[in-house]
């Protein structure tokens, strides 16, 4: 199983995702995503991962690169293969599946818990577990015709969702404490304009948090992507 990772930005990457595809002996490469004529042909059992970063949906219209990565990234979910989509990668596969991405008033960014769909638990055999998740987004989307909601918070109505095939996240359950450190480093000059408006820890690269994340992670990749046996992540 090879992982073709598409990525915006050099210090969003795949974070906890690269070290749980590397413990399972798997080949994880990563493409910057403003070089379409560097996309690979996907073939045998390839997964994408569509990450984050700072651009918008919003900005397709003048956007070559990006209207060239949705193409890229349509053609993956016409063939059916398995595609995990974080951040602006799940608002790029909400766009594609016909639904429409709009702009909160303020950002959502820090430490909050989710309030997750009773089915989605049930679906990926988890239990309910009220534990900080990490936000960092201002682009919302409503729920794509034929998927399933994953969770939801008080000005996100859709947290992500799935499909036999998709797995999106608009919050970040990949991210290592470096991962949020460096969102932070990139982005200090913003993140005292960005006004929360819900009550949420501010974002901080916490080791405990951080680590609560990688174990809701784990068994959803597990269970997303057939991939079952001793843990191998400690």
């Amino acid at each position: 199983m090879r992982f073709i990772c598409l990525q915006h930005v050099w210090y969003d990457d795949a974070g906890y995702l690269e070290e749980w595809v590397k413990a399972w002996g798997c080949e994880l490469h990563y493409i910057d995503a403003k070089k379409p004529d560097d996309y690979p042909v996907l073939q045998g059992d390839d997964v994408l991962v569509v990450l984050g970063g700072p651009n918008s949906v919003q900005e397709l219209p003048e956007n070559k690169w990006m209207q060239q990565e949705v193409d890229y990234i349509e053609n993956a979910v016409n063939e059916k293969r398995k595609i995990i989509g974080i951040c602006l990668g799940s608002q790029m596969l909400a766009h594609i599946l016909g639904t429409e991405v709009s702009t909160l008033p303020k950002y959502e960014m820090g430490w909050a818990e989710l309030n997750w769909h009773t089915s989605f638990l049930e679906d990926f055999d988890i239990d309910q577990l009220n534990i900080p998740m990490f936000h960092w987004h201002s682009d919302i989307y409503d729920l794509p015709k034929g998927a399933k909601p994953i969770a939801k918070s008080e000005i996100t109505p859709v947290q992500g969702f799935y499909t036999d095939h998709i797995l999106a996240f608009q919050f970040h359950p990949e991210m290592t404490v470096e991962g949020i450190q460096n969102l932070i480093d990139h982005d200090d000059q913003e993140i005292e304009k960005r006004d929360k408006t819900v009550d949420m820890e501010g974002p901080r690269a916490d080791p405990g948090y951080v680590e609560q994340s990688h174990n809701r992670f784990q068994p959803i990749l597990e269970k997303f992507l057939n991939v079952h046996g001793e843990k191998k992540i400690d």
